[in-house]
């Protein structure tokens, strides 16, 4: 089990793809940080009718300072476990707001 930041995300140009893993119905919206290859994510919404995947985009969004348009899951929308792309983000960007983290 590692929790090295270089192994939940990809940089693809001037886009960046995060392998995330939601935990749905907590307390409050919050990244916990690198957990088994994954960014845990906690999102107060239920994992009903897509509403966990809608607040985790808008949290996403306004940590990263980013438009919504601009965050896609690109696989396991039934998942706790989803690949989530952030269009037009640099590394620097991303990197300062994860050294953030805890």
């Amino acid at each position: 089990m590692s929790n090295d930041i270089n192994n939940y995300f990809k940089i693809m140009g001037n886009d960046i793809i995060i392998k995330v893993k939601i935990v749905p119905g907590s307390s409050k919206n919050k990244i916990i940080g690198a957990y088994n290859d994954a960014l845990k994510i906690t999102i107060t919404a239920p994992p009903i009718e897509g509403k966990a995947n809608k607040k985790c985009i808008t949290y996403l969004a306004k940590y990263f300072d980013v438009a919504k348009s601009k965050i896609e899951i690109i696989s396991g929308r039934t998942s706790k476990n989803k690949l989530i792309k952030i269009y037009d983000i640099s590394k620097k960007e991303f990197l300062d707001k994860i050294e953030k983290i805890n």
